[in-house]
C-alpha cells in the first residue's frame, strides 16, 4: 500500500510550500499550544505567548482584583521563498498588516539564510521600528520540530517526519546523503542480508536515501549504501528490470542476486516478489545500532547520520562508528 501523506507532493509552488507549512504549524497548536509556542520561540528567538493567562489576586494600579484573565496580542506575518530571491518591496508592504499588537513578527521563510537579513531590517520605517523580522530556513523549521514530540505520541511524530521528508522530497533542502532508513526485516531479515538486498512494493512512496539498515529485535545489525535501485519482474525464465537509481549501475551485474532473493522469499517466507516491487542493493556491511527504548518500530524510521555520528567517509566508516551506539 502506499503511504498516506499528511502533506501534497504535487507541487513545490510557494502557496504549496506556504499552505503545508501553516498545515503543519495549525497541527501543533491543536495538539498543544505549550508546543507551538516551543516551535515559535525556538524559530523566532522571542518568547511568544499563545493562549491565555489566569491569575488571582494580583494587585492591579490601583486595587486588587480577584481574578484577571489575559490573552496578549501578537500577530506574525509569514512570507514563503523557494526559488526566488527575497523581495524587499514586498516585505516592507507586509508592514502595513501590522497595528496594535503586542508583538509584530515579519517571518521570511527560504530554503537557504539571506545575506542581507540587517539590510532589510534597517529598511523598516520608523513606525515600524518595533517589528522584529527574522529569516528561517525550511531545515531549521525540520531541526525544530524533531524534538518537539515523544517517542510514544505517534501520530505528532508521523507528522514531524512526513514534513521532514516534504521538505527533502521537495528540494527545500537535501539530506539525502546523510539518510540512513532503518527497515523492519522480520521474517525476511537472513536473505536481505544474504543478498544484500532489501525490496518492498513498488508503489510504495519513500524519501530518498542513501542507506540502508537493517531491522530486527530492536537493533540495526546490517546496514549498505545503496548502489542500485531497480523495479523488477521475473517470470521464472526471464529478468527485467527498470533502473531507478544508483550511480550508473544499468548493467546485468544484479542479476544473479535479483533472482535469488526472489526464489528465496517465496521458499522461505512464502512470498512473491516477482513483480510490482522495488529492490535497493549495495553491500552488506555488519553493524550494532541498538533501539534503547522499549518499543519496537512499526515501519521505516529515517535517520540523519550526520546528526548521529557527525562526519563519516563510506558505508564501512557508518557501520563502525553505529557499532554499539544507542537510538530512541
Amino acid at each position: 500500500m502506499s503511504k498516506i501523506h499528511y502533506f501534497q507532493r504535487y507541487s513545490s509552488v510557494e502557496n504549496t510550500v506556504t499552505n503545508n507549512t501553516l498545515q503543519l504549524f495549525a497541527r501543533i497548536y491543536n495538539y498543544s499550544t505549550s508546543r507551538a509556542s516551543l516551535l515559535l520561540n525556538e524559530l523566532i528567538g522571542e518568547p511568544i505567548e499563545i493562549g491565555i493567562e489566569i491569575e488571582q489576586q494580583r494587585r492591579g494600579k490601583k486595587s486588587v482584583p480577584d481574578g484577571k484573565i489575559i490573552q496578549r496580542s501578537f500577530k506574525i506575518v509569514i512570507e514563503s521563498k523557494v526559488d526566488s530571491s527575497s523581495d524587499v518591496p514586498q516585505l516592507l508592504k507586509h508592514l502595513n498588516d501590522f497595528s496594535r499588537e503586542n508583538q509584530k513578527v515579519l517571518l521570511l521563510l527560504t530554503k537557504k539564510p539571506i545575506e542581507d537579513e540587517d539590510e532589510i531590517r534597517a529598511r523598516f520605517p520608523k513606525q515600524h521600528s518595533g517589528v522584529i523580522f527574522r529569516n528561517v530556513t525550511y531545515e531549521k523549521i525540520c531541526e525544530a520540530i524533531k524534538p518537539l514530540f515523544k517517542e510514544y505520541e505517534y501520530e505528532m511524530r508521523d507528522l514531524v517526519e512526513d514534513y521532514v521528508e516534504y521538505c527533502n522530497d521537495m528540494n527545500l533542502f537535501d539530506h539525502s546523503q546523510y539518510l540512513m532508513r532503518i527497515v523492519p526485516c522480520g521474517e525476511s531479515f537472513e536473505i536481505n542480508k544474504r543478498h544484500g538486498i532489501y525490496f518492498h512494493p513498488s508503489d510504495r512512496g519513500y524519501t530518498r536515501h542513501r542507506f540502508v539498515g537493517l531491522y530486527t529485535n530492536k537493533i540495526v545489525r546490517i546496514i549498505w549504501e545503496i548502489d542500485s535501485v531497480f523495479d523488477v519482474a521475473y517470470n521464472g525464465n526471464k529478468l527485467e528490470k527498470t533502473h531507478i537509481e544508483g550511480e550508473g549501475r544499468k548493467t546485468d551485474e544484479y542479476d544473479d542476486r535479483l533472482v535469488a532473493i526472489i526464489r528465496d522469499a517465496q521458499k522461505e517466507c512464502g512470498w512473491d516478489v516477482s513483480s510490482n516491487h522495488r529492490f535497493f542493493c549495495g553491500k552488506p556491511m555488519e553493524t550494532n545500532y541498538r533501539k534503547s527504548t522499549p518499543y519496537g518500530i512499526f515501519g521505516p524510521r529515517l535517520v540523519n547520520l550526520q546528526e548521529v555520528i557527525g562526519n563519516f567517509q563510506d558505508a564501512s566508516d557508518v557501520a563502525e562508528k553505529l557499532k554499539d551506539g544507542q537510538w530512541e
